[in-house]
């Protein structure tokens, strides 16, 4: 295996051409388009909401500052974990299998934190300690479909399908790609969480636990 992987490399060291320019023919447009859309869709699924700001996602719904700092850890022991799962068994397992359990995984989550949310808040302004261990539950899962399938994944198979004349410009690409909306998902999350400060009972709520997590 690895010197099948130095002999691309020789191979690929010996070819004359320009990768950037040659990633934007026309035979390579699908490589352009999943290298695109592989890590626009892989940050747009809001894990790194989940990263950055999982305390006060959890000081949101109710819970105190011990219990969100505790929560946030177990969300990050379980994407860790899974991602090394995924590692293990992905070649056995396959790409596409994984991609669609994690996928529907997620988005089984991310339906029931969000009727839960909705519910619980609307209704009563907060959200009881039962619901809430169901939250902290349901993003578990959500954090779990994520990693066995676009966390790892996400930076797999990009590597896999580019041919040997634009594998440096195609992962500069997914790499550009994913720092870009992981900046515009950071810097837009919390404008956008204040923006839904109706569904708590007092109206400054959610910005006074910003400002007093500093974030």
């Amino acid at each position: 295996m690895l010197s099948d992987l130095i002999e691309a490399n020789e191979i690929s060291k010996s070819i004359d051409h320009n990768s950037f320019r040659k990633i934007l023919e026309a035979n390579y447009r699908p490589q352009l388009l999943m290298v695109v859309a592989i890590p626009f869709f892989q940050q747009v699924t809001g894990i790194n909401v989940i990263a950055f700001y999982a305390p006060l996602l959890f000081r949101t719904i109710g819970m105190g500052e011990s219990a969100s700092l505790m929560s946030a850890i177990l969300t990050g022991v379980v994407g860790i974990g899974t991602a090394f799962l995924s590692m293990v068994i992905v070649d056995r397992v396959g790409r596409m299998p994984l991609f669609m359990f994690g996928g529907v995984l997620m988005f089984v989550s991310q339906v029931l934190v969000g009727a839960i949310i909705a519910a619980e808040l609307v209704d009563h302004g907060g959200i009881g300690k039962g619901y809430a261990v169901a939250v902290i539950i349901l993003i578990s899962f959500y954090v779990a479909g994520f990693g066995v399938s676009r966390g790892p994944l996400g930076w797999l198979v990009p590597s896999e399908i580019f041919p040997l004349e634009i594998p440096s410009a195609g992962q500069s690409i997914v790499v550009a790609v994913s720092f870009l909306f992981t900046f515009v998902v950071a810097q837009t999350f919390l404008s956008m969480l204040c923006h839904f400060n109706h569904l708590t009972n007092s109206d400054g709520f959610l910005m006074n636990v910003i400002m007093r997590w500093k974030i």
